[in-house]
């Protein structure tokens, strides 16, 4: 499987996994779990987002999209 680094390829990915589903060869069960990890990853994206806008509201620089710190607060 390659490797999903952009929104655009997980909708691609999520659009070919509801056709194999729909078709009948891709397992049922696992077209739930990933569906499961595709929300996870999509609420992900969303406070990524919402940190992002904050932060231009407030007049901050915004970090570079997909590597918001998950550490300590900056002082």
């Amino acid at each position: 499987m390659a490797k999903i680094t952009t929104t655009g390829e997980l909708r691609e990915f999520l659009c070919s996994a509801i056709n194999l589903v729909a078709n009948g060869t891709f397992d049922v069960n696992k077209a739930k779990e990933v569906t499961k990890i595709a929300a996870q990853i999509n609420e992900n994206l969303y406070a990524e987002v919402k940190v992002a806008k904050t932060l231009l509201e407030l007049g901050k620089e915004t970090q570079k999209f997909g590597s918001l710190s998950l550490g300590e607060a900056e002082k």
